[in-house]
């Protein structure tokens, strides 16, 4: 399992962010800390997520291929197509789809229109095994949200797709900058 960043487990407390405002008195502490601690969170998730996930024997590029090929297939899905679905290189999904062909559980084939074109296809043993590991999963995806009922899970939502569309402004922001 891969650890959470160690500088994340021991994040400072609020104190110490309002003690920084002697020396920096535009600091917005209350944003620091929040923003810390939403890292600190996606960073335990990602490595719980491995944990899970590695008692199925998968890794988590390959189980969100399997996932991606599953409900949102396409007759046409190349390996192209699926590193810019999935926001990795060509090489990346490469690799993804050796490992996921040589288990099974995807297999590459031409495309009939045009034979330089490959597809890239669930076969039933990749539907199998998501079969029977989905529910398992989805249980403890259940357990860690559990404290949180209906309506704090709603709400929860719509303030992490407030800050996926802020990430999204502010890194075409960045991206329109020059370097340097």
């Amino acid at each position: 399992m891969r650890e959470p960043l160690t500088l994340l487990k021991a994040l400072p407390r609020y104190e110490i962010f309002l003690e920084e405002t002697k020396h920096f008195p535009e600091l917005d502490v209350s944003a620091c800390y929040t923003f810390l601690q939403l890292l600190r969170t996606g960073d335990e998730l990602l490595a719980f997520d491995e944990l899970i996930l590695s008692g199925y024997g998968i890794r988590q590029g390959r189980f969100n291929l399997l996932m991606l090929l599953k409900h949102c297939p396409s007759d046409h899905d190349t390996p192209a197509e699926l590193a810019q679905k999935t926001g990795v290189t060509r090489a990346t999904i490469s690799g993804l789809l050796d490992g996921l062909e040589k288990d099974g559980f995807i297999e590459r084939r031409t495309d009939p229109q045009d034979r330089r074109t490959v597809q890239v296809h669930l076969t039933p043993a990749g539907h199998t095994f998501l079969d029977q590991v989905r529910p398992g999963y989805c249980h403890w995806l259940a357990r860690i949200v559990e404290p949180l009922d209906q309506e704090e899970r709603q709400h929860f939502v719509l303030l992490l797709e407030k800050i996926q569309v802020r990430l999204a402004e502010l890194a075409s922001e960045l991206s329109a900058q020059p370097c340097c």
